[in-house]
């Protein structure tokens, strides 16, 4: 059966969620039991899973599609229009959908039921036959990807290649590939990641005993590339992170679990809980600047996007080309202008996090408890950096080799015999004066000075064959109406069309780009400043776990889903970003 990543992805991490339960139950210490309040109920988010809708022409294909990836016996399959509703199906922490077919004619009703689940999905696989687009369902496509900015979103399947002279082969898909240009334009087949199936076969080889029969199917179904291209897909959307926060909780609770298994020597466990608690912040602020940008940015796409909207609604046949040409301009100065407070609201929302941030983690170096620590830390580094009779260390190491360790540890974590301070081993100054200014301004350098929306826009991709539609000169935008020479009504309609697509395709573009460059730049943003911080500090709690003398049998079970999460949480996210760095590449 064909493997979708994010599935497997759920699977492994509902798995170590009951893991870190059961751990964490039955530990012999209260504090430690009490912990278990805090872990998530369900690695899937708690609003609403990850969405992909199957939409397009009916008898396509669809429901077969989805038996196929899925394996669920509940799906009905069939010919004729099999699916009168949305169907949604909970599979393993992904909700697929099954829509009506579009565009039936015998029930042009269905054509709603489908645009309302279109318009909550997350992706949307766009499905059609070996036939291609018909004129009908061609305009609902490019309604989809178009007028409602789902082109971004989307990618297309075509089955039944099993009707193809010759099967699904290399030919047949390049055959249909051009075949898909124009229906497709402005996007392309390439980028909307056409993938070749045949649903039929695919669901033989499930169900085939003989290995090597089965391998025959597979081949003839084509699921391997698809599955591939659709896992890909939901890595460049960076849906994965919606999962990797629950995991980011339940590390952080077997963090805390670990902290509490005492090492034998109350200092040691005392600086510990200190750098838990560093690290429980670093974390919350992490959260809050993705999420306050993540607001931040939708919010200025989706002015874009209505700007798009409504100067695509401005262009009819009685239209005016100078008041359309006025309009563009105006709407180029004003992505600008927002872009540019967006910058400034990013800035200013880093700085005041990070201030906060190093607020915070002041609050914890300056506690009555911290500070009585740090004094009885010193005399043990003042030890340690003293001694050196061999005879001397073999006994303190002999009496005490926790302590020789610790102060080992101190030294090596810029303790600073000159001043008697520890403020190196929280890194303080990450969190506030010259370094972190500089950060955020050099940020707001690249956002406000380096990235132009507009020039970043490949306005080629949505100019007609013609050039009738759009010419850019520069970076100012003028529109040329020579389609309205034209007498023939029909196609002066269907040119008006084309021209409305569009301007809403461009104005989609534009805040697609914003949005992935923003992401992109917040992300190694964070990667750079809090995530630098927060692998030291866990390199450093690894390095007290380790001075144990002896580690307990639930020490060792905590350590072990401890990695695992971390594991997981590592191959989520390199995934996204080699696949944010090819997109960028591209």
């Amino acid at each position: 059966m064909s493997s979708i990543e994010i599935q497997q992805w759920v699977t492994r991490g509902q798995d170590l969620l009951a893991q870190a339960t059961l751990t964490i139950e039955g530990a012999p210490s209260l504090k430690v039991r009490s912990l278990v309040t805090r872990l998530p109920k369900s690695i899937m988010p708690e609003e609403s899973f990850i969405s992909i809708v199957f939409a397009g022409q009916y008898s396509a294909g669809k429901s077969s599609i989805l038996k196929a990836i899925t394996g669920r016996s509940d799906i009905a399959v069939g010919a004729g229009i099999v699916t009168k509703d949305a169907h949604k199906y909970n599979w393993n922490g992904i909700e697929i959908v099954d829509t009506p077919g579009i565009h039936t004619q015998i029930r042009p009703d269905h054509d709603e039921v489908a645009y309302e689940a279109i318009s909550r999905a997350d992706l949307l696989v766009f499905v059609v036959t070996n036939e291609l687009f018909d004129s009908n369902l061609s305009s609902h496509f490019r309604k989809l990807a178009f007028d409602r900015g789902k082109a971004h979103e989307m990618m297309v399947v075509v089955n039944k290649m099993g009707r193809c002279a010759g099967g699904n082969t290399v030919a047949a898909q390049n055959a249909i590939r051009e075949g898909l240009r124009k229906a497709l334009a402005p996007s392309s087949p390439e980028e909307l990641r056409t993938s070749f199936v045949d649903a039929e076969a695919e669901m033989e080889a499930n169900l085939e005993a003989d290995p090597d029969v089965a391998k025959i199917l597979r081949r003839k179904g084509g699921f391997t590339a698809f599955t591939d291209a659709l896992n890909e897909f939901v890595r460049e959307q960076g849906l994965a992170g919606q999962y990797t926060t629950a995991l980011y909780t339940v590390e952080q609770v077997l963090q805390e679990a670990l902290a509490a298994e005492p090492s034998g020597d109350l200092d040691v466990d005392a600086l510990r809980e200190l750098l838990v608690q560093e690290r429980h912040a670093l974390l919350e602020t992490r959260d809050q600047v993705r999420g306050s940008i993540d607001n931040h940015v939708h919010r200025i796409s989706a002015k874009i996007r209505k700007d798009g909207r409504e100067i695509a609604d401005l262009i009819h046949a009685s239209c005016d080309q100078d008041q359309i040409g006025h309009q563009l301009r105006d709407a180029q100065t004003r992505v600008e202008s927002i872009v540019s407070e967006l910058a400034k609201d990013i800035r200013s929302t880093l700085e005041r996090n990070m201030a906060h941030l190093g607020e915070r983690v002041k609050s914890i170096t300056e506690s009555v408890v911290a500070k009585e620590l740090f004094s009885r830390l010193t005399s043990r580094v003042e030890l340690i950096d003293h001694v050196t009779d061999p005879k001397v260390m073999a006994s303190a190491q002999k009496t005490s080799d926790i302590t020789q360790k610790l102060g080992q540890f101190l030294i090596n974590w810029s303790f600073n015999p000159k001043s008697r301070t520890f403020a190196g081993l929280f890194k303080l100054n990450q969190y506030s004066g010259t370094e972190a200014h500089n950060i955020i301004k050099a940020l707001g350098h690249l956002f406000g000075k380096q990235f132009k929306p507009w020039e970043a826009v490949k306005w080629t991709r949505i100019l007609s064959t013609s050039g009738r539609v759009l010419y850019v000169a520069g970076a100012v935008l003028n529109i040329y109406f020579q389609i309205k020479e034209d007498t023939d009504a029909a196609k002066l309609e269907t040119d008006l069309r084309e021209s409305r697509e569009a301007v809403r395709a461009s104005f989609c573009e534009v805040a697609y780009i914003i949005e992935k460059q923003f992401d992109q730049v917040t992300g190694d943003y964070i990667s750079k400043s809090i995530g630098q911080r927060l692998r030291e500090v866990d390199g450093q709690l690894d390095e007290l776990r380790d001075m144990q003398q002896s580690r307990s049998d639930l020490s060792l079970a905590l350590r072990r889903v401890r990695n695992d999460t971390v594991t997981l949480i590592r191959e989520m996210h390199d995934q996204t970003e080699k696949s944010v760095s090819h997109d960028a590449g591209n």
